[in-house]
């Protein structure tokens, strides 16, 4: 993925039950009912403390304008047979010399256990080989069991531990580094 070889992505990815599309303003008020008081996301990412409607329609704003030409970029998941949004999932870094982009992701409580994270994952997984990236990779806390699982159910491997790499509420976690190569698909 060198030089330039860049493709105007897909806004919109669809699987049979979801919808991967950009982020809309009016999405805030999911963001919020989501994330506002919900332990799990509260306990793995440091922005969720003290979330706001405020904050949410400044982060989906920015989102939906953010949406033009490029690689990566960051999704609402929105199943196909509800109105409600079920999640987000998105590019957190991208090396383009490298080729090897980092996703990560996060499901309101109503979502979870209904197999959207791992779709989704999967679904942003091929997304990103198919505009050229050789790896993506997730990082995922070591006391993260719900979202290594979704790692594990995706088709990534694991590749091991990583000190203190990411920030959480009162510190810093050690994270288990998920990786897949372009082509160790097998769920397509």
């Amino acid at each position: 993925m060198r030089g330039d070889e860049r493709s105007v992505p897909r806004r919109r990815i669809e699987s049979e039950r979801l919808v991967l599309r950009p982020f809309a303003r009016q999405d805030a008020f999911d963001v919020v009912d989501a994330v506002k008081g919900d332990p799990e996301i509260a306990r793995w990412m440091p922005w969720a403390e003290g979330y706001t409607l405020e904050r949410a329609l400044e982060w989906c704003t920015r989102l939906a304008h953010a949406n033009g030409p490029g690689y990566g970029g960051n999704f609402a998941i929105q199943p196909k047979d509800g109105e409600r949004l079920a999640g987000a999932i998105g590019v957190q870094r991208e090396d383009h010399e490298r080729g090897d982009a980092e996703l990560g992701y996060w499901i309101a409580p109503w979502a979870r256990r209904r197999g959207y994270a791992v779709e989704a994952t999967q679904l942003a997984t091929a997304y990103l080989f198919d505009l050229g990236f050789h790896r993506v990779h997730l990082l995922v806390a070591t006391g993260n069991r719900a979202s290594q699982a979704v790692a594990r159910k995706a088709g990534f491997i694991e590749e091991g531990i990583m000190r203190q790499a990411l920030p959480v509420p009162g510190g810093w976690a050690d994270a288990v580094l998920f990786g897949m190569l372009n082509g160790e698909i097998s769920w397509q």
